[in-house]
């Protein structure tokens, strides 16, 4: 007696591509998760990196607004960043260095915190120039995407 030739399932066959699919995303994002920086490592992203972000979030005239008005302060951006990096160095290097001496380390946490605000400062009063001058969809698309949607 022959045995007819089995049959595949098709649905058997798309159940199993998709559980091995899942399965090595899985592992991807388990190695991320061991071998990237936490989400809250210093430094933080650069002002230029989270405004052309926000710029691809926006209608295509608005993106443009902002990409210009961060590009006119392209020089002064640079320069708080580089300050900002040093700042970060700094504290990296006091924390490293036994024993702890307190008082580099409030200093250099002091100059860390100035950088960052200053850096921040810039990012900010660009903001508050840009905005006003985005068009209605411009900024809920901003609300939508950079501040936790509409409420």
């Amino acid at each position: 007696m022959q045995v007819p030739p089995r049959r595949r399932n098709g649905a058997g066959s798309i159940v199993l591509a998709l559980s091995i699919g899942l399965n090595l995303f899985l592992i991807g994002w388990e190695v991320t998760q061991h071998l990237g920086a936490p989400s809250y490592a210093k430094p933080d992203p650069a002002p230029e990196t989270v405004a052309e972000t926000i710029a691809g979030d926006l209608p295509p005239a608005d993106g443009e607004v902002l990409r210009r008005a961060f590009g006119e302060k392209r020089q002064t951006l640079q320069e708080a960043r580089r300050r900002y990096l040093v700042a970060v160095e700094r504290v990296r290097q006091v924390l490293s260095t036994e024993p702890l001496d307190q008082e580099v380390f409030l200093a250099a946490i002091a100059e860390l915190r100035t950088t960052r605000q200053a850096e921040r400062k810039i990012f900010g009063d660009t903001m508050l120039d840009v905005i006003p001058r985005m068009s209605p969809q411009g900024r809920q698309a901003f609300v939508a995407t950079h501040m936790g949607g509409r409420s």
